[in-house]
């Protein structure tokens, strides 16, 4: 054996188990029929487990009931907002963080199993197993610490001093390392790992709000998102200095990476701008380079994770509830799935599913759900627009809406006209935007629930000035 086959062959006997999972460098595995994708979904209060070799929805795990219900009743126990996702490196566990009621949940990937649930500090955003396969370090917004969590047994059993409001968790190839962003201070955190102490903090970053961010598949680069300012701070991780901050767009939500012709190329999700914006970088000391964006079949991608092998990249769209599969080679949508209400986070895990079919425990809450979308402008209000989405719930609908552009310390009104009413307009919902960096106001999210569907017609939606 000579040649590339021979180079293959020694990759493949010397990979660590953490080149086994994506992002990951040329030489991993092909898509499998023993690998799942999970979503993160928010408002269904579930995950949602695909087969990436048929693009198949298989199910949804449930973790509570539907948003609605009785989850406001104080008698709760589940829990509230699943959100965000981890998995351990040998591909046999993932975490589901919910943000309301601050639990941790893992889930064993073989049978979707739930093995252990805990409940953290507060404001638990993302978190991620360590390179034992066992502990879940879980950033808690609330606070200045990361928790750690024994995933198998459940229960805090150390935590991290940070700086302000950590927001996620990831670790280096080696496990020595992890990385914590934050959304109170512009800086990124390194741990030790063995000695559970910040070691260095890297600063002037774009922005105090960074929601995500995501390490490279060397492991060399990590870049940091800013949702609030609609950037990305590059990261070089052998220098550990920023390299430069990507202007990439309002509601900047995740980024993510793939190595394609053996160049790294990064992906980061532009929720208003319904696309993935797609940028080329040489070296990890070198700028990005922009060359072109993924077209989403829906809207407000969020969470994204590669294929393994490069080839894929799986893009969940928070207000159409889909997964967009796109073609890492031509940046063009192939395929869309229907999976769970409002997906947040988006994982890839190689090898969940070892013997078996994988479809056990598994239901059909939050599938199939009607979901209506509408981009209205604001009335008397140049360049001021509302982002109205109206979801299928259990008893009543929830109404959702996203302003932007807004004049601040204004307050606006959402309406609607009835069915059969002639033409009477009825008050829905109203609203204060809040002040950005920018000079304007926006409203990220306003919730109202009620009875819409078969009562209202959402192409009758108004929004104004009150």
């Amino acid at each position: 054996m000579k040649g590339p086959v021979l180079a293959v062959l020694v990759f493949l006997a010397t990979r660590t188990l953490a080149q086994i999972q994506a992002p990951a460098l040329p030489g991993a595995p092909l898509i499998s029929s023993q690998d799942r994708i999970y979503t993160g979904d928010q408002t269904s209060n579930t995950v949602t487990v695909i087969k990436p070799s048929t693009n198949e929805v298989l199910g949804t795990i449930a973790l509570g009931d539907q948003r609605l219900t009785d989850v406001l009743g104080p008698q709760y126990l589940q829990s509230i907002n699943s959100h965000g996702l981890g998995f351990s490196r040998d591909g046999r566990y993932i975490c589901s963080i919910s943000v309301s009621s601050n639990t941790v949940t893992v889930i064993k990937t073989e049978d979707n199993s739930i093995i252990s649930q805990t409940f953290a500090d507060r404001a638990v955003h993302e978190g991620f197993f360590s390179a034992d396969n066992r502990t879940v370090w879980v950033a808690s917004r609330g606070t200045s610490r990361v928790d750690i969590i024994d995933g198998l047994n459940g229960g805090i059993i150390g935590n991290v001093s940070t700086k302000p409001g950590p927001s996620k968790v990831l670790f280096s190839q080696d496990g020595k390392l992890a990385y914590v962003n934050h959304i109170r201070s512009p800086t990124l955190d390194i741990i030790d790992v063995d000695k559970r102490q910040v070691v260095q903090t890297i600063t002037g970053l774009a922005d105090v709000f960074s929601s995500d961010m995501m390490l490279s598949a060397d492991g060399k680069s990590v870049w940091v998102a800013h949702k609030m300012v609609g950037k990305v701070t590059v990261i070089d991780l052998q220098n550990r200095k920023v390299v430069t901050v990507l202007d990439t767009g309002t509601e900047t939500n995740h980024p993510n990476f793939a190595v394609v012709n053996n160049i790294t190329y990064g992906f980061v999700t532009v929720a208003a701008l319904n696309e993935t914006k797609v940028y080329r970088q040489d070296a990890p000391s070198l700028a990005p380079i922009y060359v072109g964006a993924i077209q989403s079949s829906g809207i407000e991608p969020h969470g994204l994770w590669p294929s393994p092998d490069n080839t894929r990249m799986y893009i969940v769209n928070e207000h159409s509830d889909t997964v967009d599969v796109a073609d890492t080679a031509t940046l063009k949508v192939i395929d869309t799935l229907n999976v769970g209400q409002e997906g947040q986070a988006l994982i890839y895990v190689a090898e969940a599913v070892t013997s078996g079919s994988g479809t056990q425990n598994l239901g059909r809450q939050g599938l199939d759900m009607r979901i209506d979308n509408s981009l209205i402008p604001v009335l008397d209000q140049r360049n001021a627009s509302a982002l109205v989405t109206v979801r299928s719930s259990t008893g009543l609908d929830m109404v959702q809406v996203i302003g932007r552009n807004l004049q601040p310390n204004t307050t606006y009104e959402v309406s609607a006209s009835c069915n059969n009413c002639n033409g009477i307009r009825v008050p829905l919902v109203s609203f204060t935007g809040q002040s950005n960096a920018m000079g304007c106001a926006t409203a990220p999210q306003v919730l109202s629930f009620l009875k819409f569907h078969g009562v209202y017609d959402i192409d009758t939606v108004q929004v104004k000035r009150a």
